[in-house]
């Protein structure tokens, strides 16, 4: 008789398990369906104005990978970040890698998608894969930021399930809702729902959000090789965890006297952390998922708070080779990024050579900096009311790729909105007020005398001069007939004027990088607007 056929008939001989409601699992997928609605909640809340108690990049500062990357890109610590993170830090010492397991949105989806889109096609759960890549690519991350450049947003869960949610499903939703808020029926049974807070006033669209959703897709797609193959082989946050999980208080143990050798623990285990012979795991790789417990029959298997170390493996097995090689890849990025059109200066000023459209929003600290400490999460994407902000593609170089900018043709920067400095989670845009705006320099209009209705034809045009939030336009009399400037003292790159120009398809007014201070302090770009106030007067 085969050893399967005998495992079945121990296994069925040894009864069935306690009943499901009362298993830890259950219990774990509970949570994480509270925290996946939580970080939809507060991704809800993402609009102008915020208005959440809860700070709505709270999973960014739980993020241990974007404080670390962010810190060794920028040197600088930020303040906001350091708590949750350091909390989190230390309950995986404790307890172990549970986050992925129990809190981690991008897992859940993961698992979700297993279970019921992939799962008739998926191959052995049990593939053990190769967990040691992550590490890897730990490494690159790491010494690329050591270098100056932030790559952690192209693995960093949650930057990529961030930008996947609002570039790719945001539209649509809020399509949705305007349609449903919008109609008759809703107006006359249900008025209070026209008023939903969470649906923009303008149709967001984004550029890029076919890419993002092919790279999600290719992410969940990663479960036809085996169960959580991204969590189990390639994320850098996982790593990281793993790292400080080799000492937690809360260890698998399996007792010899009723296991049946059945070997279905192995096979139902997600992460592939469970060793051949059953009795051994890698702590590393366990995410406390209790897929194990629920599998086994005879109650053999336990996760008690205990310190003995028997079948509690906690070996990472790098290769030196493989993980100097990673490291040196890192490396050769930040070179490459440094050697790219977009890392170049015109002459001695900060403007770089990338793109003159090149606009950043208000409150952004200098170039260099805004790329060490953004992490490409899209936050300020999602709460700009105008839709103006999109993720950037050849405009600031490879090293700038999905960063922020503005783009006035979309959409303007409003005068009174403030959101994009509320919610960046690294402070690479610093908060700001309202009235602060009229002097943050983010860029200057310039206009195009070639195309212009009033320079070009010699017909009355008024509508960037009524439009412009900071009065920034004036008139003068230019061969006996009114002509429109724009003063550098007080225009401040808001782009209003760009937006609402008549002129079709590209505005006869637009604003570029020349006049962008953020190279300045705030004070100083304070200092330079009142000193044309002096002057006036």
């Amino acid at each position: 008789m085969s050893t399967v056929t005998e495992a079945r008939k121990r296994f069925k001989a040894a009864g069935r398990v306690r009943p499901r409601f009362w298993r830890m699992q259950n219990v774990r997928r509970i949570v994480q369906v509270l925290f996946l609605a939580l970080f939809v909640v507060l991704l809800a809340f993402t609009v102008y104005p915020v208005r959440s108690s809860i700070p709505v990049d709270f999973f960014f500062r739980a993020d241990p990978l974007a404080v670390l990357s962010t810190f060794l890109a920028s040197r600088e610590v930020i303040g906001a970040l350091i708590p949750l993170a350091a909390v989190m830090l230390a309950l995986t010492l404790v307890l172990g890698r549970f986050f992925c397991g129990w809190f981690c949105p991008m897992g859940t989806l993961i698992d979700l998608s297993d279970r019921f889109v992939v799962r008739r096609t998926r191959r052995a759960a049990g593939a053990k894969g190769f967990p040691q890549v992550k590490y890897y690519i730990l490494a690159a991350v790491l010494v690329s930021a050591l270098f100056s450049v932030q790559v952690a947003y192209f693995f960093d869960p949650f930057a990529i399930l961030t930008r996947t949610v609002v570039w790719v499903l945001f539209a649509p939703v809020a399509l949705l809702g305007r349609a449903v808020t919008g109609s008759p029926w809703v107006a006359d049974w249900a008025p209070s729902l026209t008023q939903v807070p969470f649906i923009p006033e303008t149709q967001p669209h984004y550029r890029m959000n076919l890419l993002a959703a092919l790279l999600f897709g290719g992410i969940l797609a990663l479960g036809l090789v085996s169960r959580r193959f991204w969590c189990r082989n390639l994320c850098p946050l996982g790593a990281l965890l793993a790292l400080f999980s080799g000492w937690g208080i809360v260890r698998r143990q399996t007792q010899s006297d009723k296991c049946i050798e059945c070997h279905r623990c192995d096979r139902e285990c997600k992460m592939g952390a469970i060793l051949p012979d059953s009795h051994r795991y890698l702590a590393r790789e366990c995410i406390y998922c209790y897929n194990c417990v629920s599998v086994c029959a005879p109650g053999a298997t336990s996760f008690p708070i205990t310190l003995q170390r028997e079948g509690f493996e906690t070996a990472t097995d790098l290769n030196r080779r493989r993980l100097l090689g990673f490291a040196a890849l890192g490396a050769l990025w930040a070179g490459i990024s440094a050697g790219d059109i977009g890392a170049k200066k015109v002459g001695n000023s900060s403007i770089k050579a990338s793109s003159p459209f090149r606009i950043r929003p208000p409150g952004s600290l200098s170039e260099e900096q805004f790329l060490q400490k953004c992490v490409r999460c899209s936050l300020c994407m999602k709460v700009c009311p105008t839709n103006g902000l999109q993720p950037a593609l050849t405009e600031a170089g490879i090293e700038g790729f999905w960063t922020p900018v503005l783009v006035p043709r979309i959409g303007h920067c409003a005068q009174h909105c403030t959101a994009c400095g509320d919610v960046c989670p690294t402070d690479a845009i610093q908060p700001f007020t309202a009235a602060e705006k009229k002097y943050l320099f983010i860029g200057r209009a310039y206009i195009d005398r070639s195309s212009c209705i009033v320079w070009a034809q010699d017909k009355k045009c008024l509508v960037c001069d009524e439009h412009c939030s900071y009065r920034a336009l004036h008139w003068k009399v230019v061969d006996g007939l009114r002509r429109p400037f724009v003063n550098e003292y007080l225009c401040t790159g808001c782009g209003e004027c760009e937006a609402k120009c008549p002129v079709q398809p590209i505005a006869a007014i637009r604003v570029t990088t020349l006049g962008d201070l953020r190279h300045l302090t705030r004070e100083a770009q304070k200092r330079f607007y009142e000193r044309h106030l002096e002057k006036e007067e």
